[in-house]
């Protein structure tokens, strides 16, 4: 281990910066003077924080193979089917449950991930997680029977629920100000490229193979990810002063006054209780009301359908399939995703949370609407259905490019925008196992609303819970952006403006 380098302040001497070392035995102490008298005005570029972009490249990486399981499904279940030689054919019960399992595991994964990842690391969580996620993805690879696919799925669901919340986290957290929104955000743009490799690749090969393919993907981002450090917030809330002083240096560099920085985060550690969040925390409204919009949030996430149409879409498309083959059109849609997503996280920071929330939902709903109609027309009129068999293909195109606009990615924004630090593990854990929930249950009911309401009806009905997540955004979210933390917290704190038992702090917003 390479010794540590004496801690330093930038101090303007002529037309140059020079170095002086200063003593660090605390960066708490009161009598501390670190300053900066001229800082770069070019410090986040990325050419000199060039480190720090890899090690959260290496991380979202992890999300790149958690994309792969949610994108495993459509080309897997199309191909257990179609394929004379396969070892078994899925009834339509079997591929619901292949499609929810994943969701099922990651309930317990999203609920360990934070308490893991305060205890050991988030780095060492990462590390560890992958052991299991290997073995799912081999579990499916080598499955004679369905049950085996169903319960490789359950193990990558366990693994994908800890990438969740400990990919953002430690993105997050090694992260600069001003590109720290971003990094966050960017977690779900790498999750979609997921998707778009996994179907890409099940077009070519067998599900087995695919399986194969994705054990490869998270093997790659492990040894991606071994040679980058831990989190400086974590080493400093484990009294690591020295060794996060130098990790940060290392991520941001030299010209950088990385000691203000630790000072910052350890003055807020200092402020944060001790101990679990406790369930007279959890009443403060500060904390109770932005986990209720954010876990409502994650509802219309859900039950807008999206997860029903990326599993089920070879499926969906096999009534146009003369239009289209069903696995080029899973890639078309991949394909949008991946460049809708990208192009919002582009532009959250402008355009505001709640206006690409109101028009994701609205243009869901329309897109939804749409697609029912075709199906409802098509039932008792097989010419219109030939002569309008592009019709899916552009309504889902649509609906996709409306949820990863706002939908897709937001809500885990939000979230982490308006939670407090105190409570982001606690109820960010919480909030991701309703989502898990809502993705269990709406992958599961998808084939049986279709005999239900027929397939149709099944549109309709996310078309009009689409419409309702619009009004609620109208009339409840709140615009975060720009927005200071005490803004937030007064916004939800209205009678009482200052707690001094909360803490507000939100790692995305210093």
């Amino acid at each position: 281990m390479e010794s540590v380098i004496p801690p330093h302040e930038l101090v303007l001497d002529g037309s140059k910066l020079r170095r002086e070392s200063i003593p660090l035995e605390s960066p708490v102490e009161e009598n501390l003077k670190v300053q900066l008298i001229e800082p770069d005005e070019d410090s986040d570029s990325p050419q000199k924080i060039r480190k720090m972009y890899f090690a959260a490249l290496s991380a979202l990486l992890m999300g790149v193979a958690m994309g792969t399981t949610i994108g495993y499904t459509a080309p897997a279940t199309y191909d257990m089917k179609n394929r004379p030689d396969s070892p078994f054919k899925p009834s339509t019960d079997d591929i619901t449950w292949i499609g929810s399992a994943l969701a099922i595991g990651s309930m317990p994964g999203s609920l360990v991930a934070g308490p893991l990842a305060d205890k050991i690391g988030r780095k060492s969580t990462l590390i560890v997680n992958i052991l299991p996620f290997v073995v799912g993805w081999l579990t499916i690879s080598f499955a004679k029977t369905v049950g085996a696919v169903i319960a490789g799925r359950l193990i990558c669901g366990f693994a994908s629920g800890v990438i969740s919340v400990a990919v953002p986290m430690y993105c997050v957290e090694i992260s600069t100000s001003k590109v720290r929104g971003l990094l966050g955000a960017s977690f779900q743009g790498f999750v979609v490229i997921g998707q778009l490799v996994s179907v890409i690749i099940g077009s070519y090969v067998s599900w087995e193979f695919l399986a194969l393919a994705g054990a490869g993907v998270v093997t790659l981002s492990l040894f991606c990810f071994i040679p980058f450090p831990e989190s400086p917030r974590w080493l400093l809330a484990h009294d690591e002063r020295k060794e996060a002083v130098c990790v940060m240096r290392d991520l941001h560099g030299v010209h950088m006054n990385v000691e203000e920085e630790c000072t910052k985060i350890l003055t807020d550690l200092k402020n944060q209780p001790k101990g679990f969040l406790t369930l007279n925390e959890c009443k403060h409204p500060t904390i109770y009301k932005p986990a209720v919009i954010a876990t409502i949030l994650m509802f219309f996430h859900q039950f807008s359908g999206s997860n029903a149409v990326l599993f089920y879409s070879s499926t969906i498309f096999e009534a146009s399939k003369e239009f289209m083959d069903p696995e080029k059109s899973s890639i078309i849609l991949g394909a949008v995703q991946v460049v809708v997503t990208l192009f919002s996280n582009n532009i959250v920071d402008r355009a505001g949370r709640k206006i690409l929330l109101i028009l994701s939902s609205s243009l869901m709903s329309v897109s939804l609407t749409v697609l029912g109609t075709y199906y409802y027309i098509s039932a008792d009129d097989k010419v219109f259905q030939l002569r309008y068999d592009w019709i899916p293909l552009c309504s889902l195109i649509s609906f996709l490019f409306a949820f990863a606009l706002g939908f897709g990615s937001i809500p885990a924004l939000m979230a982490a925008e308006m939670i407090p630090l105190r409570a982001r593990s606690t109820i960010g854990g919480l909030i991701l196992f309703a989502n898990s929930t809502f993705a269990f249950i709406i992958t599961k009911t998808f084939s049986e609303l279709e005999d239900l309401v027929h397939n149709y009806g099944t549109f309709w009905t996310y078309a009009a819970l689409s419409l309702v997540g619009c009004f609620f955004v109208i009339l409840v979210v709140p615009e975060t952006k720009g927005k200071e933390l005490e803004d937030i917290a007064n916004y939800f704190n209205k009678k009482k403006k200052n707690d001094p038992e909360i803490s507000v702090s939100v790692l995305s917003k210093k």
